[in-house]
Protein backbone atom coordinates (compact mmCIF):
# COMPACT_ATOMS: atom_id res chain seq x y z
CA UNK A 1 0.00 0.00 0.00
CA UNK A 2 1.49 3.75 -0.70
CA UNK A 3 0.78 6.32 1.98
CA UNK A 4 1.69 9.85 1.03
CA UNK A 5 0.37 13.14 0.40
CA UNK A 6 -1.50 13.96 -2.92
CA UNK A 7 -0.15 17.08 -4.51
CA UNK A 8 -3.00 20.13 -5.40
CA UNK A 9 -2.75 21.12 -8.43
CA UNK A 10 -2.51 24.58 -8.84
CA UNK A 11 -2.08 27.44 -11.43
CA UNK A 12 1.54 27.77 -9.81
CA UNK A 13 2.30 24.15 -10.42
CA UNK A 14 1.07 23.81 -13.85
CA UNK A 15 2.54 24.71 -17.17
CA UNK A 16 -0.49 25.77 -18.85
CA UNK A 17 -2.90 28.88 -18.16
CA UNK A 18 -6.76 27.69 -18.27
CA UNK A 19 -9.61 30.83 -18.52
CA UNK A 20 -10.03 31.20 -14.99
CA UNK A 21 -6.32 31.80 -14.78
CA UNK A 22 -6.42 34.41 -17.40
CA UNK A 23 -9.55 35.79 -16.67
CA UNK A 24 -7.91 36.78 -12.77
CA UNK A 25 -4.50 37.89 -14.52
CA UNK A 26 -6.09 39.84 -17.13
CA UNK A 27 -9.20 41.02 -15.33
CA UNK A 28 -11.27 40.30 -18.34
CA UNK A 29 -14.42 38.58 -18.90
CA UNK A 30 -14.23 34.58 -19.71
CA UNK A 31 -15.61 34.89 -23.09
CA UNK A 32 -12.81 37.23 -24.04
CA UNK A 33 -10.52 35.09 -22.38
CA UNK A 34 -11.96 31.98 -24.67
CA UNK A 35 -11.16 34.15 -27.74
CA UNK A 36 -7.30 35.12 -26.53
CA UNK A 37 -7.19 31.17 -26.35
CA UNK A 38 -8.54 30.02 -29.16
CA UNK A 39 -6.88 32.65 -31.43
CA UNK A 40 -3.07 32.15 -29.42
CA UNK A 41 -3.96 28.16 -30.15
CA UNK A 42 -4.25 28.37 -33.85
CA UNK A 43 -1.76 30.63 -34.67
CA UNK A 44 0.43 28.17 -32.51
CA UNK A 45 -0.78 25.39 -34.54
CA UNK A 46 -0.16 27.14 -37.69
CA UNK A 47 3.27 28.04 -36.70
CA UNK A 48 3.84 24.56 -35.50
CA UNK A 49 4.94 25.56 -31.88
CA UNK A 50 1.22 23.37 -30.92
CA UNK A 51 -0.12 19.75 -32.29
CA UNK A 52 -4.01 19.75 -32.95
CA UNK A 53 -4.12 17.32 -29.84
CA UNK A 54 -2.97 20.04 -27.40
CA UNK A 55 -6.34 20.17 -25.40
CA UNK A 56 -8.62 23.23 -25.76
CA UNK A 57 -9.83 25.62 -23.66
CA UNK A 58 -5.36 25.41 -22.52
CA UNK A 59 -2.65 27.77 -23.58
CA UNK A 60 0.74 27.13 -22.52
CA UNK A 61 2.47 30.02 -19.73
CA UNK A 62 5.29 30.14 -22.72
CA UNK A 63 3.09 30.88 -25.52
CA UNK A 64 0.96 32.93 -23.02
CA UNK A 65 4.06 35.26 -21.39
Amino acid sequence: MATGIVKEINSANRSYYMVNDITELLGISQSKAYEMIRTMRRECIESGKLTKAYPSGRIPKKVFQ
